[in-house]
């Protein structure tokens, strides 16, 4: 079932929080995240607020340490 990734400026921790939810939800259903979904979470990190940006790499490393690899370049941060 195809899912709509919306790109978007994080505004909230809770945002960030739905964003780790779809990249676990798509690496859970296919083992990796499409290029739609990789784009989007890309661009959202880069125009994102720090402190954001650094939970989300917190969390995607607590809870989908394997997608990891798509932030790390893109994201940098803690």
């Amino acid at each position: 079932m195809a899912r709509t990734i919306s790109v978007l400026k994080w505004e909230s921790e809770q945002e960030v929080e739905n964003a780790v939810h779809d990249v676990k939800a798509e690496m859970d259903e296919r083992g990796e995240l499409s290029k739609d979904t990789e784009r989007a979470m890309q661009h959202s990190l880069l125009v994102a607020d720090p402190d954001l940006t650094n939970h989300f790499l917190r969390r995607i490393r607590e809870q989908v340490p394997d997608a990891l690899h798509y932030f790390e370049e893109e994201g940098g941060g803690t």
